[in-house]
């Protein structure tokens, strides 16, 4: 079945978020080893935000608690980055969360 397997070809003009659907399936269908496609899922997460779930596969594949310090201090930055950004909108958040305002909104 991998003979005219595609999805190599079909996975470089794909967002990355829409290559995981595909290395699932090919997970489910048993057509690449389950290390394979656990790494194949790990170097696809590893430019992304999706941290906490690289470190789940890490663990699963290595079958340890522990993963690698670079995830570690990844996910700090990402945690930082989401805190920040959530700061940053948290007036705007406010405001829009005032009915008085919403009202205005409706009436403009």
């Amino acid at each position: 079945m991998a003979t005219y397997e595609l999805s190599s070809t079909l996975a470089r003009f794909l967002d990355k978020h829409l290559c995981f659907p595909l290395l699932e399936f090919l997970q489910d269908k048993g057509v690449y080893s389950e290390d394979d496609i656990m790494r194949a899922k790990i170097a696809l997460l590893q430019n992304t935000n999706m941290v906490d779930f690289a470190m789940d596969i890490h663990k699963e594949l290595y079958q340890s608690e522990d993963v690698p310090a670079a995830m570690m201090d990844r996910r700090t930055e990402v945690v930082n980055r989401l805190r920040s950004l959530q700061k940053a909108v948290d007036p705007i958040i406010g405001c829009l969360s005032n009915s008085n305002v919403i009202r205005n909104f409706r009436h403009v």
